[in-house]
């Protein structure tokens, strides 16, 4: 969504307990940070190398068992999150606004599903929660912010989206219970990315892994191919496809997305800036110590126009050009038709396909690990999504409470849609569905974990001019204008 991205509804996402062994082991402290950076600076401090992943892996247990206030399942008669929250129908009568990237589509549910959550929190306490779904959420949300119009929650897929409406004091911080609540029970550096100024602001929402191949298993049979375990093979893997004499291309993609269209090309820089100059630029990059237009950037630019701007590797001109038009959602779709062997996309991705796809080793699609280069550690990618309050209703803040429960992330967990969650207790015996298994795996087979780029930035460049030149670059835009253009528009 990523994404992303809004529309990064796209944004169905994944975190696990395995996760904490990544995340809490490189997390820094915002406390030192200003309130303008405070968001930015937590999110890119998410690493974890290889020597400090054992410990944080054996300290995850505890975490597990310790969750009194949480246990969904183990409520007193007559209340929610360990009495926290009273069944008195208490809100009988008012209804509850959720705004957000996330939407059905015809092959996903995903807004259904969200919202089909809530409903032991509607039945507690009487409330009726509504959930608004738009591919205009960057534009609209700011249309009913500045009309005084604000929703009740808000589903921000991008933190720098929410720290500009934190700074300018426009979403409400959370009371003392839900904001200890959110800072002890989720994976470190997760509640960092909306804490400013020492207080809260939002619930982590959704999670993803986005360094994924995905291909079908019985063309990649038909021709011997295999994924490629290096970065390196990446290229080599391309050009023996580009040049097999089938006529299916290397790569597939599609980057129309609404007023969010061309998120899914600064999914392809955040990968190839980490593969070819590792965190700390990478992180140097996203808080602007390095300008858009530094010769780093350009190399990783240059990088992945070899792969999306190669006619050799798309297939032709025309179908370059056609990525822009194309729905992201749709993106990988000729994988099925045998018009592409691979495509690069987050995990949210697997609640796309078309129904009745089949994923697995044996299935019509599987995923994989797009490898980090040879005799290095491990790079992962990924996004989520930041649940804030736009009003500060007693409803409002009884429904962020929920949401940062235990109860209502397995509920969604278990409908198998890619979900998992951010809590630190999450039981991950729950997760019977073995593509999430997988998402999982490859997570906690990782060294290195770097929040999406873009989602970090300033909204006028992360989801404004960083989509909006990456479109005109596939469109037939110079590198040149595209970096000085992005750079230009960083205040």
């Amino acid at each position: 969504m990523r994404g992303s991205h809004a529309m990064k509804q796209r944004k169905l996402l994944v975190l696990t307990t395995v996760t904490a062994a990544l995340i809490a082991a490189g997390c820094g402290s915002s406390k030192s940070a200003t309130p303008a950076t405070t968001a930015t600076t937590a999110v890119a401090a998410v690493t974890t190398t290889a020597a400090a992943a054992p410990a944080a892996t054996t300290a995850a247990p505890a975490a597990t068992t310790a969750a009194p206030v949480a246990a969904g399942d183990k409520q007193p008669a007559g209340s929610l999150l360990g009495a926290s929250i009273k069944c008195d129908q208490q809100f009988k009568g008012k209804e509850v606004h959720i705004f957000s990237p996330v939407r059905d589509s015809a092959t996903d549910k995903a807004a259904t599903r969200l919202r089909d959550g809530f409903a032991p929190l509607e039945k507690c306490t009487g409330v009726k929660v509504v959930y608004d779904g738009t591919d205009q959420f960057e534009t609209e949300i700011k249309v009913k912010i500045a009309g005084g119009n604000p929703p009740d929650v808000i589903d921000f897929p991008q933190p720098g989206g929410l720290n500009d409406l934190i700074v300018a004091g426009k979403v409400k911080p959370f009371p003392d219970d839900l904001a200890k609540a959110v800072t002890a029970e989720n994976l470190d550096g997760w509640p960092q990315l909306s804490t400013v100024g020492g207080k809260v602001y939002g619930v982590p929402g959704r999670a993803n892994v986005k360094s994924l191949i995905w291909y079908s298993p019985a063309m990649f049979k038909a021709k011997g191919y295999e994924l490629p375990k290096t970065f390196e093979e990446v290229k080599t893997l391309s050009d023996k496809m580009a040049a097999d004499g089938s006529g299916i291309a290397p790569w597939c993609l599609g980057i129309e997305s609404g007023v969010a269209t061309g998120w899914v090309i600064t999914d392809w820089f955040e990968q190839y800036m980490l593969e070819l100059n590792g965190p700390e630029v990478y992180d140097q990059w996203v808080q602007h110590k390095i300008p858009f237009n530094d010769p780093k950037v350009k190399a990783v630019a240059d990088a992945v126009a070899a792969v999306v701007k190669n006619e050799k590797y798309i297939g032709s001109a025309n179908a370059i050009k056609a990525i822009a038009s194309t729905k992201f959602q749709e993106g990988g779709f000729p994988i099925l038709e045998k018009k592409c062997y691979m495509h690069k996309q987050a995990s949210f991705y697997s609640t796309i396909w078309a129904k009745g796809t089949k994923i697995g080793p044996d299935g019509d699609v599987n995923f994989g690990y797009f490898p980090s280069p040879a005799g290095g550690k491990k790079y992962m990618e990924g996004g989520g999504d930041l649940i804030a309050a736009g009003t500060d209703k007693p409803e409002t803040f009884a429904l962020l409470s929920y949401m940062n429960g235990s109860q209502y992330q397995t509920d969604i967990i278990a409908t198998g849609n890619g979900d998992l969650s951010t809590r630190k207790d999450f039981d991950t015996s729950t997760i019977k569905d073995p593509v999430q298994k997988g998402f999982a795996d490859l997570l906690k087979g990782s060294d290195v974990f770097r929040f999406d780029g873009a989602d970090m930035m300033p909204a006028a460049v992360g989801s404004g001019s960083f989509w909006k030149e990456a479109t005109a670059w596939i469109l037939g835009g110079s590198t040149e204008d595209m970096l000085n253009n992005i750079e230009k528009s960083w205040k």
